[in-house]
């Protein structure tokens, strides 16, 4: 096994678990993901925390119907299902990028009718979607793919590339987005850290909700723990996520409060218990 380049591990497949794989991908600070991978996660919400995003009663089509939800202040709301149980179309709606036949969407108690994503954006709603190239510029380099969300701020004739790259290097070291470097072009980065740039995008906004659909799809082991660590962070200043996958140990590796949805509903809610990848998939 090599990692960063080097060799760190050796011997027969048949003495090693995936227990001890994910460990040396990852080195110290590894038990959370590794949680997610083999055994039981226990949650942890609290109810007593300010509710930032809500809605009740939403529906659009065949895609889901009757959602009702909230996801607070400091915490990570996690929603899972099979593909095409409705939590895409669900999580785009939240970010204006469909609009919703029913319901009633409220941010920080306020009802909000977001026509497109602009207005979700200026309501303090950031969204980083499945598709990473759908939101970067992969022939640009890093600096202006993290400061496009906020050049109406810090130019207003022209664009100032000075400004731009000294927020981008903040964003690069906070992140630890390799190579440390806000010239290199973002298609030369790896699949993490080109996540990780599309997060430090919303981040120098910065949002009251951030919505991440299928956050580490297609990452090595190492690259997910860097966004676990990441969200854990941003939850515990304060932000409210919402993290929307397919993959159960994405979700059980970040959520304090799970909902799974089915057919277009929302049927279980996992809250303050244990809970493990297989009580997911029963439930789903």
């Amino acid at each position: 096994m090599f990692r960063n380049g080097r060799k760190i591990m050796a011997g027969p497949a048949r003495d090693c678990s995936k227990a001890a794989l994910i460990e040396h991908m990852i080195g110290a600070g590894h038990e959370g993901l590794e949680e997610s991978y083999t055994g039981d996660v226990r949650l942890a919400s609290d109810s007593g925390l300010r509710p930032v995003l809500t809605v009740e009663g939403l529906g659009l089509g065949r895609a889901y119907r009757d959602i009702a939800l909230e996801v607070r202040s400091g915490e990570v709301l996690g929603i899972y299902g099979f593909m095409g149980c409705g939590q895409l179309p669900l999580a785009r709606t939240l970010f204006g990028k469909l609009r919703p036949e029913r319901g009633i969407l409220r941010v920080e108690g306020k009802p909000r009718s977001f026509r497109n994503t602009a207005m979700a954006r200026l309501a303090g709603v950031a969204f980083v979607p499945e598709n990473r190239r759908s939101m970067l510029f992969h022939h640009e380099p890093v600096y202006k793919n993290t400061s496009i969300s906020i050049l109406e701020r810090i130019s207003r004739l022209w664009l100032k590339p000075a400004a731009e790259r000294g927020i981008a290097r903040q964003q690069v070291d906070q992140l630890q987005i390799r190579p440390p470097r806000v010239d290199a072009l973002l298609g030369s980065l790896s699949g993490g850290n080109q996540q990780k740039v599309a997060l430090a995008k919303w981040l120098t906004f910065p949002p009251k909700v951030l919505i991440l659909s299928e956050p580490t799809r297609g990452m090595d082991v190492g690259a997910k723990e860097d966004v676990v660590r990441i969200i854990r962070r941003l939850r515990d200043e304060g932000l409210a996520v919402i993290v929307v996958s397919t993959e159960p140990e994405t979700v059980l590796s970040l959520s304090d409060r799970i909902l799974v949805m089915k057919k277009g509903e929302i049927v279980s809610e996992f809250t303050n218990e244990t809970v493990s990848k297989d009580r997911l998939l029963a439930a789903a």
